[in-house]
């Protein structure tokens, strides 16, 4: 099997193939950047476009990265996509944890449930999100004094 040209003056260019091997390298030896400048070069520099395997690689590599929020919410993002229920709840728990103030983490929950016909779990997460947030409010100024409304009020006195 090739792993590149030879332009007639002894230099090999790189072709699809060094790439999958060039990738995989950095993927085990750790080297996020540098296994992302390849990965951009395969198409800015050597006009090769990436095919599958190499997107592969690139996902090899990315799990290397410590997870944070980001990576966290990415692969929450993707079990919306693919209906991986049992996943996303793992995910969301996470996220809970990492940052309990951000509210489409839960969204996104509630939607994976819906999608599933989960009807009853959706309400839940969805009254999580009311119990978990301040209530909306809006201000108005009347004759020198301030009224405030909440979403929460049935009424108000004025």
């Amino acid at each position: 099997m090739s792993t590149g040209r030879d332009k007639g003056d002894g230099v090999m260019t790189p072709n699809d193939v060094t790439f999958i091997g060039v990738l995989m390298a950095c993927s085990h030896a750790g080297l996020v950047e540098e296994g992302k400048w390849h990965f951009k070069s395969m198409s800015e520099v050597y006009g090769i476009e990436p095919r599958e395997a190499h997107f592969g690689c690139m996902v090899d590599l990315l799990c290397r990265v410590p997870p944070n929020v980001i990576v966290w919410r990415t692969l929450l993002g993707a079990c919306c996509v693919h209906g991986e229920l049992e996943l996303a709840a793992e995910v969301r728990h996470k996220l809970l944890k990492l940052d309990p103030g951000y509210v489409g983490d839960s969204v996104a929950m509630s939607n994976i449930y819906a999608n599933k016909g989960l009807w009853n779990n959706k309400i839940l997460v969805r009254n999580q999100i009311k119990h978990s947030r301040a209530p909306g409010s809006s201000s108005i100024e009347v004759e020198s004094r301030v009224g405030e409304f909440l979403i929460v009020d049935g009424d108000h006195p004025l």
